[in-house]
């Protein structure tokens, strides 16, 4: 594995503070005939520049850093760029000038696949917003509260032996009920419409590491095998398996899309050298960056709202979270939570960033601290639940 430190793009200038660049909508696909050829919308928002200016120049290309593409959108703060290719992972920067023409520096970076669906988190009512979920092994129950609202669900899915791998396994924007049978090796789903199936995918020793690998907007099976330091993919798109080296049997998996392309990305966090292998599946390069330490628990998300996973551990030792925002790379910590409390990031708010939270078992209830103001705390749960986060 390559242990070179990743970098970020700096943020720099007069719209370093204003200009937050804020993916908001995608709209219907258009069909061209026979040979299905699509063609994406995409909206995107930017808060407004404190200074005077004359108006923004809306720059994006398909690859991290590389815009081969400009718009000048005049003195609005939002534009619906039409004719993207679909499938296709993009990405953008805002910059802003005067009426001498002078530039400022770049807003950050924001990145969507477009004409793919994008779930959130642990949503099982389909609101975008992540709900309060628990496992119970006692009885393989899941028990959930709808963010809000005071709508609460129970189904019975799983056994005591079971470990809960909920995901949007079907595409259609809702969390899936899902367990991983280590002593079968199999997966049983139970889809938010009513039916279920099950795939024999992995054996005992395996760690269930489910994401969406090949960027088709549905949560693939795949499982990391400590023996070999191996990942086995199963692509719902095509079927396909895919086996990738990567990691040793001390790692901890950490999938998440680190580079805003859309694909889960194959990653592990090393305890012996608090260290974070990334393997990026838009340009194969990867990257070691070194955050945390071994009694830390890694919490990635997209805590900035940039389309990114940001790399972040928990430390159960004071509490704090400490977070590596990609999108400037500037560090962060925050204090929420104890020793014995579970890092519960979700999505709780729908605003598109990853909030703070945890689980406490010894009263059962969630404490969260939320991206856009305000905190909260629900009693949802026993010490012997397990807590749904993904």
């Amino acid at each position: 594995m390559a242990e070179a430190r990743g970098t970020s793009v700096a943020v720099a200038g007069a719209m370093q503070k204003s200009l937050l660049a804020r993916l908001s909508s995608i709209a219907a696909f258009i069909l061209f005939g026979a040979t299905a050829a699509q063609a994406a919308t995409l909206t995107l928002a930017w808060d407004a520049n404190p200074e005077p200016v004359s108006g923004y120049i809306l720059y994006w290309g398909s690859q991290s850093g590389q815009y081969t593409q400009s718009l000048d959108v005049g003195k609005t703060t939002s534009r619906s760029l039409n004719g993207l290719a679909n499938n296709t992972p993009y990405y953008f920067i805002v910059r802003a000038y005067n009426s001498a023409g002078m530039l400022s520096a770049p807003s950050i970076e924001v990145s969507r696949r477009v004409g793919v669906p994008y779930a959130t988190a642990a949503d099982i009512s389909g609101d975008l917003k992540t709900d309060l979920t628990v496992f119970r092994p006692a009885n393989g129950t899941w028990y959930s509260w709808f963010s809000g609202s005071t709508t609460t669900w129970a189904t019975q899915w799983g056994n005591g032996s079971d470990i809960p791998v909920a995901g949007d396994y079907d595409g259609d924007l809702r969390t899936d009920l899902a367990v991983f049978r280590p002593a079968n090796g199999t997966w049983y789903f139970r889809y938010a419409k009513g039916t279920s199936s099950g795939i024999q995918w992995g054996n005992g020793l395996d760690k269930p590491v489910a994401g969406d690998y090949d960027g088709d907007g549905k949560t693939d099976v795949a499982v990391f095998r400590p023996t070999n330091g191996t990942w086995y993919v199963r692509n719902s798109s095509n079927g396909a398996s895919v086996g990738t080296a990567w990691g040793n049997s001390a790692d901890t998996p950490v999938p998440a899309d680190y580079d805003g392309d859309g694909k889960t990305d194959i990653a592990v966090f090393r305890p012996g050298n608090g260290t974070w292998y990334v393997m990026y599946s838009n340009t194969g390069r990867s990257v070691g960056v070194q955050w945390g330490n071994a009694a830390d628990v890694p919490v990635p998300g997209d805590y900035d709202g940039d389309g990114k996973a940001d790399i972040a551990v928990f430390r159960p030792s004071n509490g704090t979270w400490y977070i590596v925002l990609s999108s400037t790379g500037a560090s962060t910590g925050k204090q929420w939570g104890n020793a014995s409390d579970i890092p519960v990031p979700g999505d709780y708010d729908g605003d598109g960033r990853t909030d703070v939270a945890v689980f406490r078992p010894s009263n059962g209830t969630w404490y969260i601290t939320y991206s856009s103001g305000g905190q909260g705390g629900f009693q949802w749960g026993n010490g012997q639940d397990i807590p749904i986060k993904k």
